[in-house]
């Protein structure tokens, strides 16, 4: 009897386990509705192995997305258009993934079975997490995201504080307003604020955090730009402090037409001058560039198409460019590059691999 009762329990963890994973797939893979979401937050109430299930597959998901990054699920990345937000930011109730409570003891979930499970909602997950990145990029973004664009596709948003927000092309933003202060955080991609001046009623900073460091506004506009755990950020109106959460405690003050980057292997740069007409040229459709490794201008060129574009020459990732590309005709752009650095096609395909 208490085999029988052994087995029921264990059938029923398997039940919860697999809908655990569809809700992580779907969440991570899709669009997803704000029925959907209700729906999750209902099933995570109902029983609190629902919640331990699903903390447990969506860690071993963002375990996954940690091997995309590493490039083990390939290198084109889509993200998913979220559901549409009319323009204003909205309340979101985040699952947290890095909060997994305790499952149950080894007692109920033992021997082969456990491992044929176990092996099941891997497999499972494992070939979901490949599609999504392959289709739409990292799922840990997908799930901690409030906005999202696509490659090609721009949007402008407006917070509820009146903040205005640009979203550059394959970007991806989360919104988390509190009452001590008004913080974004730019999960990839490139954004433009306009921040809401803190006046009157308003007295939260308006922070912007991006990998390793804070961005905190002292006047209204200024551009945060990420390349995975790079980031740059640039002041085109009155001053912006930047500072890093590494422990170091670095910090500066950039004033308008001064920009900085921060990353993790190198830290805090020096202060520079930037050209911010130059630098935003992307919210009119533009890219700028001016003697710069081509290497540089493929990673941008990457951000504007569904596919990929990588350099496998040294020597060809080093040769400068420049010119003034339409990032609605970009087809136009790489063979403007090609003629510009006297290359013919078929010396390309040795030097350059183009991933679809």
């Amino acid at each position: 009897m208490q085999d029988e009762d052994l087995g029921h329990s264990e059938n029923r963890q398997d039940m919860i386990d697999e809908e655990a994973a569809r809700w992580v797939v779907l969440l991570g893979g899709g669009t997803v509705r704000d029925a959907d979401r209700r729906a999750l937050q209902h099933w995570l109430d109902a029983d609190p192995r629902h919640q331990a299930a699903f903390a447990e597959a969506s860690g071993t998901w963002q375990e996954l997305g940690e091997m995309g990054q590493a490039g083990q699920f390939g290198s084109i990345a889509q993200p998913v258009q979220k559901p549409s937000h009319h323009g204003t930011e909205r309340p979101v109730r985040h699952i947290p993934v890095a909060a997994r409570p305790a499952r149950p003891g080894p007692s109920h979930r033992r021997g082969p079975v456990v491992l044929k499970h176990a092996l099941a909602l891997a497999a499972c997950l494992v070939v979901a997490a490949a599609a999504t990145f392959f289709w739409y990029g990292n799922p840990t973004v997908l799930l901690t995201a409030d906005y999202v664009t696509a490659p090609g596709e721009s949007r402008t948003i407006e917070l509820s504080d009146g903040t205005i927000v640009d979203l550059g092309s394959d970007s991806a933003l989360a919104v988390d307003f509190s009452d001590l202060e008004r913080r974004v955080e730019l999960l990839s991609g490139r954004a433009y604020f306009t921040a809401a001046p803190k006046a009157g009623p308003e007295v939260r900073p308006f922070v912007v955090a991006s990998s390793i460091g804070t961005a905190t506004a002292v006047g209204t506009q200024f551009s945060v730009d990420r390349i995975d755990e790079a980031v740059e950020v640039a002041v085109a109106e009155h001053s912006v402090s930047v500072g890093l959460n590494d422990g170091t405690k670095a910090s500066v003050m950039l004033n308008e037409g001064q920009s900085v980057r921060y990353a993790p292997e190198c830290g805090l740069g020096s202060v520079e001058t930037k050209n911010m007409d130059q630098a935003t040229a992307w919210r009119r459709g533009k890219i700028i560039f001016s003697d710069v490794p081509l290497s540089r201008v493929i990673a941008e060129l990457n951000r504007y198409r569904r596919g990929r574009i990588v350099i496998v020459s040294d020597r060809l990732a080093s040769l400068k460019v420049s010119g003034v590309f339409d990032t609605n005709d970009l087809p136009n752009a790489l063979g403007r590059i090609v003629r510009e650095l006297d290359l013919s096609m078929s010396s390309v395909p040795p030097l350059v691999t183009v991933i679809y």
